[in-house]
């Protein structure tokens, strides 16, 4: 996917970047408007987040702040010590109405560093404490902005040269080039066909990921599905038994590094934003409990998600590939 935008915000010091560069001439039509800081641009007060969804602008800076961070407590570490997250860009150019970055950000507009070598400093200085788990597609997807920025390109070549970093790169996205080291993990959210229809607006089809997802396995990636998060519709057991079913049908497991499942939490904090910015949206209106600072689902509830790919996937044989958050 190859996001088209109106307009592009550039800080003075970003200008003569190598990844502005690059990015600037994917967008000649582009209007572009110099600035002094991102944030006078991200974090302007009173932004019509849902107004902005229908056309997102793109803003160019140089973070000189901190640019790797330790992981939420409710993301999955696949059993992984250090256990990290890179902000290499913030915001999606996809759309869920569940996504925690609408919680997090009051804008719709999305911010890619483009200063990637202080990046790649920062992890090679936490490399030198030991072998590291880094998440780089966190606050954002990457593999929708390969076709904007070169981000997920030189986190793939950094690891390539750095084998104990084991790094992540999650996505919704079809993405058309693999490499098949053995610490690169091209983790893919697969969801129903109806939660896909209904809340993950932009995105890419089932369908559409399946083929993608059996392209990285055919070049001999590292592949790991995520049922993540699991959202709660009226038919769910149906809805999910037909999922699980196609997943077993359309991918041959036995060749998948593993597989997270997990139903959908976000922070309580982050919550009325998101009930702002998608009010009439099922899959935020919820009445969730409230538990150790995050929404979540009742755990009855969660039991019954989970249990229905668990379920499947233990009785298919592949329970051994299983990562669960409870």
């Amino acid at each position: 996917m190859c996001a088209a935008f109106s307009h592009i915000y550039l800080e003075a010091r970003a200008e003569n970047y190598s990844e502005t560069k690059s990015i600037l001439a994917r967008f000649p039509e582009s209007t572009v408007i110099r600035i002094k800081h991102y944030k006078d641009v991200f974090n302007r007060p009173a932004q019509d987040a849902a107004l902005q969804n229908r056309s997102k602008n793109l803003i160019l800076a140089v973070n000189d702040g901190k640019k790797i961070f330790d992981a939420s407590p409710v993301c999955q570490d696949f059993g992984m010590g250090k256990f990290y997250y890179a902000e290499s860009a913030m915001n999606c150019v996809f759309s869920c109405d569940y996504c925690f970055l609408k919680g997090m950000y009051g804008t719709s507009n999305v911010v890619i560093f483009v200063n990637q070598e202080d990046y790649l400093y920062e992890c090679e200085e936490k490399l030198k404490d030991g072998p590291m788990y880094l998440c780089a597609s966190f606050d954002t997807d990457l593999g929708a902005l390969s076709k904007v920025s070169s981000w997920m390109n030189k986190w793939e070549e950094f690891a390539s040269s750095h084998s104990d970093l084991t790094l992540e790169l999650r996505t919704k996205s079809v993405v058309d080039s693999f490499k098949k080291d053995s610490n690169i993990i091209y983790a893919f959210t697969l969801s129903p066909d109806e939660v896909i229809s209904r809340f993950e607006k932009m995105t890419p089809s089932l369908d559409a990921r399946i083929a993608c997802v059996n392209q990285a396995i055919a070049k001999g990636a590292q592949v790991r599905l995520c049922f993540d998060p699991l959202i709660y519709i009226k038919n769910f057991e149906l809805c999910y038994n037909e999922f699980v079913g196609k997943i077993l049908q359309s991918i041959d497991l036995s060749c998948v590094r593993d597989i997270s499942i997990g139903t959908f939490r976000i922070s309580s904090d982050y919550l009325p934003n998101l009930r702002k910015a998608c009010p009439d949206s099922s899959a935020v209106l919820f009445p969730f409990d409230r538990e150790d600072g995050f929404c979540v689902y009742p755990a009855k509830l969660r039991e019954r998600l989970i249990g229905i790919i668990k379920n499947e996937l233990e009785k298919a044989g592949y329970g051994n590939k299983l990562y669960i958050i409870p």
